[in-house]
């Protein structure tokens, strides 16, 4: 009888053991919740994405830098000129949008957009005015911009640059859009002439100007350097003062803060136009900490402990001197 029950009570060890082993269990870093319907869940995988660049045929004319292949969607975007947009006198206009399916090549949609200027005057996309989260790309016209909404398939009403101050044509070249960026939730741009422009994109198809803060006129009419704070969906604010390099066409977003900060960003009107200015970053409370700012040398300045609780206009003296 011994042996039996000893026999019986290791059976049951095994099948509860078996048992065990059968039902899944979750891991020490696993925190995800119980299933709260029959259907079990193991965890979304992430999509594996496609390794090459889709052949596909497309027909017309197409300029080097106006083919982008968005590796998320699969999908090839294109300015496309052909027979139906041909200019008897000026020839090939270059405004038709186009997308593909990477995975057969069919074209999902087709847009003609309105002359550039002139029909000569060719639009441009390029990679770095693509935002592979929210899937935009800009489209760079003349003097305006379209935003498209790759996911919703969508295109914005065309953009033109806002500035604080009136801007005066000075030549035929006046207002030509030289480069495009986007950067979080916003467009950054240069144009001749004119200067830098921002355009707020949390709304897509509602982009909004970003009016700047301050503006110093370096060349009077022609150069400017145009000071920016961006509002983060925090509610904190990153400084960024553009910069374009006509020679070059080196273009730098410039962002002034490490990281965003609280900062009290209205100024007083009449000292927008100043080469040195003083903001206040918001500590908590009613503790404030002055930020200093060169606008010509385009440059956050880093004020003294023992500067710290001066007047404005002795800090900015302390900033000529520097």
């Amino acid at each position: 009888m011994i042996k039996l029950a000893k026999w019986l009570f290791l059976s049951a060890m095994f099948l509860f053991a078996g048992c065990e082993a059968g039902t899944p269990t979750q891991s020490e870093n696993d925190t995800t919740q119980p299933a709260t319907d029959s259907t079990v869940t193991t965890g979304s995988e992430t999509p594996t994405l496609p390794t090459t660049k889709p052949e596909c045929e497309i027909n017309g004319s197409i300029l080097e830098e106006n083919l982008f292949w968005s590796r998320e969607e699969n999908e090839l975007v294109a300015i496309v000129a052909d027979e139906s947009t041909v200019d008897p006198d000026l020839g090939e206009s270059h405004r038709i949008l186009e997308v593909y399916d990477g995975e057969d090549c069919d074209r999902i949609l087709r847009n003609v957009l309105p002359v550039n200027r002139s029909p000569d005057f060719p639009y441009y996309l390029s990679e770095i005015t693509y935002n592979n989260v929210s899937q935009l790309i800009a489209i760079q016209g003349f003097s305006h911009i379209y935003i498209f909404d790759l996911i919703k398939k969508q295109l914005s009403k065309p953009l033109k640059p806002n500035y604080l101050n009136e801007r005066y044509a000075e030549d035929a070249q006046s207002g030509m859009i030289q480069v495009l960026e986007l950067w979080e939730n916003y467009l950054v741009g240069y144009a001749n002439g004119e200067g830098t422009f921002v355009f707020d994109l949390s709304n897509s198809m509602q982009a909004a100007p970003v009016l700047p803060t301050a503006e110093l006129e370096l060349e009077e009419g022609i150069s400017y350097n145009s000071l920016f704070f961006l509002k983060t969906d925090e509610g904190t604010h990153q400084a960024i003062l553009p910069k374009f390099d006509l020679n070059t066409g080196e273009f730098q977003i410039n962002p002034l803060f490490d990281k965003p900060i609280n900062v009290q960003t209205n100024i007083n009107p009449s000292f927008r136009d100043n080469q040195y200015l003083v903001f206040k970053q918001l500590l908590g409370g009613s503790d404030r900490r002055p930020i200093g700012i060169d606008m010509k040398a385009m440059k956050k300045l880093d004020i003294p402990t023992d500067m710290e609780t001066k007047k404005d206009t002795e800090i900015i003296n302390w900033m000529k001197q520097q």
